[in-house]
């Protein structure tokens, strides 16, 4: 079992980050056990803001604020765009805002003509959009919380696309 070079405690083969205090265990090069390299997710970044807070705000579920969070932590503002915990969490949000963009258009579109041609199912297809606005919001902050707490917690599908991206991933 491995063991962090920044705080010390016991690491599960494979991970990327310790469970403790959020240290990445690889270097850029992808090798292992640099818990202090810039690409660490621990401590308070150059910029004040930690880099667990910069990347639980690429969730935020608040019309596009949380696409804007996405877009100036993980890819524009200098000292966080390095970090590889928080361009993960940007890219994942990104993706996670696109295709719930993309859903809800097409979910807009059939049911208003399953609406049009069955006007009684309009009733039931109400209720059934109010619980998928619920249920994304539940994800985005499931999301925030885990980003808070330092974990990368991979949506499935997006999460890999994600993970590539923010160069994580040696594929």
């Amino acid at each position: 079992m491995a063991i962090c070079s920044k705080c010390g405690s016991q690491l599960a083969e494979g991970v990327k980050f310790c469970a403790s205090c959020g240290a990445s265990t690889q270097a850029p090069d992808g090798a292992p056990g640099v818990a202090g390299s810039p690409n660490s997710a621990s401590g308070a970044s150059q910029g004040g803001i930690a880099p667990n807070v910069a990347a639980m705000l690429t969730y935020l579920p608040l019309c596009f604020v949380g696409l804007v969070c996405a877009i100036l932590f993980g890819l524009v503002l200098d000292p966080y765009k390095k970090n590889s915990f928080i361009r993960f969490h940007a890219w994942q949000s990104l993706a996670v805002h696109v295709a719930v963009v993309v859903f809800w258009i097409g979910w807009t579109i059939v049911s208003m003509l399953v609406a049009a041609i069955i006007h009684f199912l309009a009733f039931i297809l109400a209720p059934i959009s109010l619980f998928i606005c619920l249920g994304v919001l539940v994800l985005m902050v499931f999301l925030m919380v885990k980003a808070y707490g330092n974990q990368t917690f991979k949506v499935p599908v997006l999460g890999d696309w994600a993970e590539k991206q923010a160069g994580m991933k040696g594929s």
